[in-house]
């Protein structure tokens, strides 16, 4: 990276590579925007709008296998609510992946044993 001359770098990813990024960008005094680490929870109140809800946190978690910064890695939902958020959430995923998620090549999956834990 230090040999390439970059207008900006933007990276998404580990605070670990994230420190080597920006000391190879400070080489060249690279203008750089970091994106690191951190966790994206999400919040159910009982009264949101479950069937919405349900479908936008499973497009969130589906979109890229997961892999997106932003993407709902846990989800903390009211009592109230909990059974009816996990039926529309299964009814979110059978309506992405109407043949189910084995056999579709639109379905994320994790390819080695590292990305499971």
């Amino acid at each position: 990276m230090a040999s390439n001359k970059f207008d900006f770098i933007f990276y998404t990813g580990s605070s670990r590579v994230g420190k080597l990024v920006m000391a190879e960008a400070a080489k060249n005094l690279t203008p750089v925007c970091l994106e690191l680490g951190g966790k994206s929870p999400v919040y159910i109140d009982a009264s949101a709008d479950i069937p919405l809800t349900a479908r936008r946190i499973m497009w969130g978690k589906t979109l890229n296998a997961g892999q997106t910064c932003v993407a709902p890695d846990y989800v903390l939902c009211h009592k109230e609510v909990q059974d009816k958020f996990i039926e529309q959430c299964k009814a979110a995923l059978t309506s992405f992946f109407p043949e189910g998620t084995k056999n579709t090549d639109d379905y994320g999956r994790l390819v080695n044993e590292d990305h499971t834990r």
